[in-house]
């Protein structure tokens, strides 16, 4: 797995753009860590729509995190390396 994107600097929808981009190069089995600077409300529907399961977390210092993986490979994101947050919710 890579580092996680950092996009927190970025005004949106910049950041939801940046982690629509790399799932289209994200390999078979990978999961992709992204730290944005608010809860990606509006990212999750269109991630369900096209086949993907996430996982976002509030990060203690504001923003949230989010991984998402293929949902054939939801497992994934149990193990997702994610920095320290506040909550989680989840959609498989």
């Amino acid at each position: 797995m890579n580092a996680p994107l950092d996009l927190r600097h970025l005004p949106p929808p910049e950041p939801m753009q940046r982690i629509l981009d790399a799932l289209e190069a994200l390999p078979a089995r990978a999961c992709l860590v992204a730290m944005t600077p608010f809860r990606p409300g509006p990212l999750l529907p269109l991630l369900e729509a096209n086949g993907w399961a996430w996982r976002v977390e509030d990060l203690a210092g504001g923003g949230a995190c989010i991984a998402v993986a293929r949902r054939v490979d939801s497992a994934l994101l149990e193990s997702a390396a994610m920095p320290a947050t506040d909550g989680a919710t989840a959609r498989a």
